[in-house]
């Protein structure tokens, strides 16, 4: 799954949407080698981040060692003009990063660990020839450092890294189903290249002997003493990592905090080491406050550098509010708000005691997010975490910039002091992720309308977060959805709208933007998260799709030479779209390059296995009358069947067998159910049965009534992988087959989907989800439950170019997609507004899946306004 830092790589392009990485405007600071016409006979091109030359057209193997070249960022310059300069007289092949952003990028502390430092490559044809490369390049680029390269075997002591890698682009799925380089066995087999931390080549692959003493060297014990025991890591970045460990000479618990040298650069350059120097000082400079641990030690060890701290037990802010936090319903709220805000207050307080504590050593604090300030079991605070610690007067804002903790520019000690608390007070209420100042509004009036915070309380805050530069203005894109009653049209016409503004149809690699769904998976044309689910989605409204939409969803699946199979990651979700959008012909010829693909699908599941593939055949097979597709969706029946009677599906190495509707035994079951439906065969109802079993027996009831599915780590009420993904799936088997207890479980479900918060607007993790079941169950005692959940949408909905557009999975940027984004949002709401048919693909019985309106009115939508379910 996808941490918090990976999805802030893909923040780094755009400060509205998510972005590929390597999009990141460093025009002004590319390197004079990037912009130079390379020699007759070489071909020239851009790969990411990376410019590569080749001599000639021939690519050469597939795969082999390389040489990554690692230096420090003034070093970038010159050791990319000694590579040229020795690549091009040798016509080696080689690759070099574009311009030092870029290198920065790369090295930066929530980069990718393990592309970290590989700013140059040389690529190498055989031993005989690292072997003279090697010692020659490493004479030239003598002196030169930088940081340690993850997963490379350092030559010597100077820059150069050696690994075994892919080189021809070949790709295969990784461990979680994404796609990465891939390397070639001896027997012909696609294997992930190793993605690991530690040197390890392919084990069919014998060491060459200019390596051994490099290898010696590595396996050699560090010299000095490392008096501590890791226990566990409690973060990692590019810059290194937080554990906890045990002072072995003690007996103690210790925070152990790790600096790679060179490693882990912030946006002014520096990096993990002087960040822990500032740490380090700081804890020096607050030594004796009982808010602050106690420094322990510091060390060199095996050229990484450690600070060790005393470990302060408690819980972290952000583990306590989260426990306590009292609107997961209406009910708890009405409970439990009060005891709520007093304890609120009261930590509130004693982190502003803090602070003025830190102030009065005359530092200021750059940043504070929850996770570094700790509750002490007696309820003392401790603040942890003082990198972004600098003196009273400094008006810098954070280099890290932790999002929505920060100070803004301009603040000096007392501004920022009251600034973070600010930020932490609307955080601890309404953890409600926000970018626009407007919905100060919204978010501050929900704050003072659930809990009972003193006079005058939501009036300061606005006034304390409002940046000092921005006029006042009223949340416009919230009271489109608060309206009384609400105004359909305007909500739709306003939605469409900002789907069409965001459009980008003269870029190849997406239509529009999307949430990230993957360490390098963005946009594209799947259904889940790319175009396709978007056109879905203004189809299903009744509003336009332009032509230029089609084409371009057709020309990318056309030009993509990795297709995967799929209904929401691959080629057959794509294959749906143009055959609703009248594309049959094109729809068709698609399916057929999906068929060589189909029997290599080794997952069950809705989303990317044979489920989603069998149902998509099911439908090109009553839509054209071709039996062999039938016949096919049958045999993946018979698969899918033996799946279903063996017990809980089989997971990956080390986490729990997949589960909920797109990844689990529910999205089996509706398979199943559609079979059944189509066919009459009772044993096609029995398999349904069977498999939502499997995911009923994980539901858990929470504290608060409320039922969700629990993963093995989290209790999750989502359409995606949760309680709510089984509401459709419950409610067609009932209607097949009546049962008391599933009724009941039912009216569970229909109760959770009216949580008061809700972290994401999304209609796959996120409010939307709720909407959507509550319109397709479509119980009269759910319509003031749905309104609410329509108009609590006003906490995430923003404006784009005077548009409504809604942020992606963890609101950090806007998306369009149907899986987080604002089309998800659309296909919600008219299913709530007009039943325009199913939110998903199939989740519908047939003759649900129905259009309204008129899909060639451009601009408001089109379509009936009538309000059907609301």
């Amino acid at each position: 799954m996808l941490t918090f830092k990976d999805y802030d790589r893909f923040c780094r392009a755009d400060p509205v949407f998510y972005d590929r990485p390597e999009r990141y405007p460093d025009a002004g600071e590319r390197l004079a080698a990037a912009r130079r016409l390379v020699p007759e006979g070489w071909t020239r091109g851009e790969a990411g981040w990376w410019v590569t030359l080749r001599p000639g057209k021939e690519t050469g193997p597939g795969q082999g060692w390389q040489i990554h070249v690692s230096v420090t960022l003034p070093e970038v310059v010159r050791a990319v003009e000694i590579v040229w300069g020795y690549c091009i007289e040798r016509r080696l092949p080689f690759d070099f990063v574009r311009s030092r952003a870029a290198a920065r990028e790369l090295n930066g502390d929530r980069a990718d660990r393990l592309t970290g430092g590989r700013l140059i490559t040389v690529h190498v044809d055989g031993e005989d020839e690292l072997a003279r490369i090697l010692p020659e390049l490493g004479a030239l680029l003598d002196g030169l450092t930088g940081p340690y390269v993850l997963g490379g075997l350092r030559h010597g002591p100077g820059p150069l890294y050696v690994r075994y890698g892919s080189r021809d682009g070949r790709m295969c799925p990784d461990g979680e189903g994404e796609l990465v380089p891939a390397l070639l066995t001896p027997d012909g087999t696609l294997v992930p290249e190793p993605r690991r931390p530690v040197f390890s080549p392919p084990d069919w692959l014998k060491l060459p002997e200019v390596l051994r003493p490099d290898l010696e060297a590595l396996h050699a014990a560090p010299a000095g003493e490392f008096p501590y025991r890791v226990e566990r890591a409690l973060g990692l970045g590019n810059g290194g990592g937080t554990y906890r460990a045990v002072d072995l000479r003690t007996g103690n618990p210790v925070l152990l905090r790790e600096a790679r040298p060179h490693a882990g650069l912030d946006l002014r350059g520096e990096d993990a080491v002087t960040r822990l120097g500032r740490q380090r000082s700081a804890l020096e400079r607050l030594a004796g406050l009982e808010c602050v641990p106690r420094l322990v030690d510091q060390r060199t060890y095996a050229e990484h550098h450690f600070l060790a701290e005393e470990f302060i037990e408690g819980r972290t802010l952000l583990q306590a509010a989260s426990a306590a936090f009292p609107l997961t319903s209406a009910e708890r709220a009405a409970r439990e708000a009060g005891s709520y805000t007093t304890w609120a207050l009261g930590v509130l307080e004693r982190i502003g005691r803090a602070l003025a504590a830190v102030q009065g050593r005359g530092l200021r604090l750059g940043e504070l997010p929850p996770k570094n300030v700790v509750l002490r079991p007696d309820g003392r605070v401790a603040l942890v975490g003082f990198a972004s610690a600098t003196g009273l007067h400094d008006t810098r804002p954070a280099a890290p910039g932790e999002p929505g903790f920060s100070v803004p520019p301009g603040c000096r000690g007392p501004e920022a002091v009251r600034h973070l608390l600010d930020c932490l007070r609307l955080w601890l209420f309404l953890p409600v992720p926000w970018r626009d100042p407007a919905k100060l509004h919204t978010l501050v009036a929900a704050v003072t309308r659930y809990y009972p915070v003193p006079p005058g309380f939501g009036p300061a805050l606005v006034h304390g977060l409002w940046p000092a530069d921005r006029p006042a203005e009223p949340d416009r894109a919230g009271a489109l959805l608060t309206a009384d009653p609400p105004d359909w049209p305007a909500l739709r016409t306003a939605l469409v709208q900002g789907i069409h503004a965001c459009a980008t149809p003269d870029r190849e690699d997406r239509l529009f933007p999307g949430t990230p769904n993957g360490r390098t998976l963005i946009g594209g044309y799947p259904l889940g998260y790319g175009a396709a689910g978007v056109l879905y989605a203004l189809h299903r409204a009744g509003a336009d799709v332009p032509e230029p939409y089609t084409a371009w969803l057709a020309a990318a699946t056309a030009r993509d030479r990795r297709p995967r199979a799929g209904l929401f990651d691959g080629l057959h979700g794509a294959a749906l779209t143009l055959d609703l959008l009248g594309r049959r012909e094109a729809a068709r010829e698609l399916l057929d390059r999906c068929l060589a693909m189909d029997e290599r699908a080794f997952t069950f599941d809705l989303a990317g296995g044979r489920a989603g593939i069998a149902l998509t055949l099911l439908h090109f097979a009553a839509a054209t009358g071709d039996t062999a597709l039938h016949d096919a969706a049958l045999r993946m029946a018979a698969d899918l069947a033996e799946a279903v009677e063996e017990g809980p599906l089989p997971g990956r190495p080390g986490r729990p067998a997949p589960y909920g509707l797109l990844h689990g035994a529910t999205g089996i079951a509706l398979f199943f159910l559609r079979l059944y439906e189509e066919c009459g065969e009772r044993r096609f109802l029995e398999l349904a049965d069977r498999a939502v079993r499997l995911d009923l027996g994980r539901l858990r009831t929470l504290p608060d009534g409320h039922v969700a599915l629990f993963d093995g780590s989290a209790h999750l009420p989502y359409l995606h992988g949760g309680s709510a993904g089984l509401a459709f799936v419950l409610r067609d088997l009932l209607r097949h087959r009546p049962d008391g207890q599933r009724a009941e479980v039912l009216a569970r479900i229909r109760r959770t989907c009216d949580a008061v918060y809700v972290r994401n607007a999304g209609l796959l993790r996120g409010r939307s989800g709720s909407v959507a079941v509550l319109a397709a169950l479509d119980d009269p005692a759910d319509r003031p439950a749905l309104l609410r959940q329509i108009r609590l949408l006003s906490w995430h909905a923003q404006s784009f170019r005077g548009h409504l557009a809604f942020p992606g999975f963890r609101a950090l940027r806007l998306s369009a997609d149907l899986a987080t984004g604002s089309a998800g949002v659309l296909l919600a709401l008219s299913s709530a507004f007009e039943r325009t048919g199913p939110v998903l693909p199939f989740l519908d019985p047939k003759g649900g899946e129905r259009r309204v309106g008129n899909p060639g009115a451009a601009g408001d939508g089109g379509g009936d306004p009538r309000p059907v379910a609301v």
